[in-house]
């Protein structure tokens, strides 16, 4: 892997903490099931795109990292210090590498491919170089919202941790926020794929919709085996 390129980094949280907003339907076992089967999906995604130079995921957990190392990644311990922080540590480790390329990719986004990973590349590659004057030259920030444009469901920043990281609610718009202070280049692409993370019971609904529509991944199969089509169908009756 040679310096100077772009790293895939994934911020992986506990497996028995996984999606806790999701117990009304799935047990706690099979949170983290649904958890590993969305790493899978990602890591897919990642895997068929040629310019990624690797992966590092960022975890306090030892069962996700000794998961997380058998499947090719690179692994970052961080001490539960919160997922922003998590992310800096992440940067600066890259930067110290010289590296120039930083995708942040959460793993709750189970319908993403790599020809979504590439479409938001390209266009990070038109901010870069639109970005050749001014306060911060070759720097640039694109930033892939959640269904809601209110998340931020994919970041990528040159060089890693040109801004700080500001993941939670309303972090959308303070990245973009965060990049226009910066002084760099930076846009917005919304991806349908992209848009979808995992959090609440309608976020499962809406996943078995879309690959309806289109492929299956090991998340939606592992979904259609638990029965939770039916398990939705039954909640929404009671509601």
């Amino acid at each position: 892997m040679t310096a100077g390129g772009l790293w895939a980094v994934l911020p992986v949280k506990a497996w028995s903490e996984a999606k806790r907003r999701l117990s009304p339907v799935l047990s706690a076992g099979e949170r983290e099931e649904l958890a590993r089967s969305m790493l899978d999906d990602v890591l897919s995604a990642v895997a068929g795109v040629p310019c990624v130079a690797g992966t590092l995921a960022v975890t306090a957990d030892r069962v996700a990292a000794t998961y997380l190392e058998d499947a090719g990644c690179e692994v970052l311990s961080e001490s539960r210090r919160g997922l922003n922080r998590a992310l800096g540590t992440a940067a600066e480790e890259l930067g110290r590498r010289g590296e120039a390329t930083m995708l942040v990719l959460p793993i709750d986004l189970p319908l993403v491919t790599a020809a979504d990973l590439e479409e938001l590349r390209a266009r990070h590659l038109e901010d870069r170089s639109s970005q050749k004057g001014g306060e911060a030259p070759g720097t640039a920030v694109t930033v892939a919202p959640d269904r809601f444009r209110s998340g931020t469901n994919a970041l990528v920043c040159s060089p890693p941790g040109c801004i700080p990281f500001r993941f939670g609610d309303g972090s959308f718009h303070a990245h973009l926020r965060e990049a226009e202070r910066a002084g760099a280049a930076h846009s917005s692409i919304a991806l349908t794929n992209l848009g979808l993370d995992v959090d609440h019971p309608d976020d499962l609904a809406e996943l078995l919709r879309l690959e309806r529509a289109g492929r299956e991944g090991r998340t939606g199969r592992l979904l259609r085996g638990l029965g939770v089509p039916d398990r939705l169908q039954s909640r929404r009756k009671r509601d």
